[in-house]
């Protein structure tokens, strides 16, 4: 009986002998079309790739690690991770790779022994870091054992590795460059630590807005949450920056939705409403900004987004260890719903501006 090889395979398919190695090697970069043609060809030819020793070991390797940092967030509790998470499984699970979660802590030594661990897992394929503030020692030791790697909300300026971003500072200033369109220049800031890189970010695109439209940055209006960042947080900076600042606000520009939710029950406690005594607008678009009331004005983050171009990269990098690393930044947009109005101020100066010229007629 005569051996059907690849060249006969690729002959009858109309296709190159790579392709066909690709096919039998799960190459991602094969049309499902090919794929079936291929596949079809080789049955009804009774061919029967030959698996090399090197290729039984690379098939161990179907686990694939997402290392949380919850060093300032919650895992469970963080609306945002959750749909990265779910992109990140809607790429691989079709691949037949097993995702599974570990947490770092921001304790250095005990880190590094949990990235240690991962590292001498025969099984598995590749990291994705997901999380901020991520050391760099964590980085380096697994771009040191050649281990595929992605960072998700991460930048490591001083790092040369693959990561998956938001436009942080794009949508920062497009959120107070509408809150201006609408007449206010009292705008106060509600963040988080600075070391925070996504959060810096958002901080310096309130400052070009307000910068670019001639504002003057008054510091009364700007508070921070540290070391944490959550409903809470918000709710007491936003409560004390209000009681404190000489002149209120007349809208609250927040890092992140749960600061403005924070922020908005700040609010309602001084017996002031939203949005005609104070705008709010917040950042990343989580499920509960739809439910609030009002509803909430956000930046939209591609959440689920940013879970499949980290999980395609990963898979490229599979195929391709020794690829350039490259930095993906994912758009975001502004949605506008019910907790931002005109300002006070523009309405008072219009309705000014109707009076008088009635009068000159």
């Amino acid at each position: 009986m005569v051996k059907v090889t690849v060249k006969d395979v690729a002959r009858e398919a109309n296709v190159s002998p790579a392709t066909v190695s690709r096919v039998f090697n799960n190459n991602p970069s094969i049309s499902a079309e090919t794929r079936e043609l291929v596949l079809a060809t080789a049955a009804k030819l009774g061919y029967r790739p030959r698996t090399p020793k090197s290729a039984r070991k690379d098939n161990l390797r179907k686990n694939i690690a997402i290392v949380f940092n919850n060093r300032l967030s919650s895992l469970t509790d963080d609306p945002f991770y959750g749909q990265v998470i779910a992109g990140i499984e809607q790429i691989v699970s079709p691949k037949n790779y097993n995702l599974f979660f570990r947490t770092v802590t921001g304790h250095l030594s005990s880190d590094l022994e949990k990235i240690e661990t991962l590292i001498n897992d025969e099984k598995l394929a590749g990291i994705i870091l997901a999380g901020y503030e991520i050391d760099e020692q964590l980085v380096k030791q697994i771009k040191k054992n050649r281990l595929p790697l992605v960072l998700v909300d991460s930048n490591l300026y001083d790092e040369n590795v693959n990561m998956v971003l938001n436009d942080n500072t794009t949508g920062a200033r497009a959120a107070v460059d509408y809150l201006i369109s609408l007449g206010h220049r009292r705008i106060a800031f509600v963040g988080g630590p600075l070391s925070h890189t996504s959060l810096d970010e958002r901080y310096i695109g309130y400052k070009q807005a307000l910068r670019r439209a001639g504002i003057k940055k008054n510091e009364e209006y700007i508070t921070f949450c540290k070391p944490r960042f959550d409903a809470d947080d918000g709710y007491r900076a936003t409560l004390a920056m209000l009681k404190n600042c000489r002149l209120l606000p007349t809208a609250i520009f927040a890092a992140n939705d749960m600061l403005a939710i924070g922020a908005m029950r700040a609010v309602f406690d001084l017996d002031l409403e939203i949005p005609s005594d104070i705008s709010v607008v917040g950042f990343d678009d989580i499920t509960m900004a739809q439910h609030t009331i009002p509803q909430l004005t956000t930046v939209r983050i591609q959440k689920r987004e940013m879970g499949t171009m980290a999980a395609k990269r990963l898979l490229e990098l599979l195929e391709e260890p020794d690829a350039k690393p490259i930095k993906v930044i994912v758009g975001v947009e502004l949605v506008v719903r019910d907790s931002v109005a005109e300002s006070k101020d523009k309405a008072a100066v219009q309705d000014m501006l109707l009076r008088s010229e009635a009068h000159a007629q």
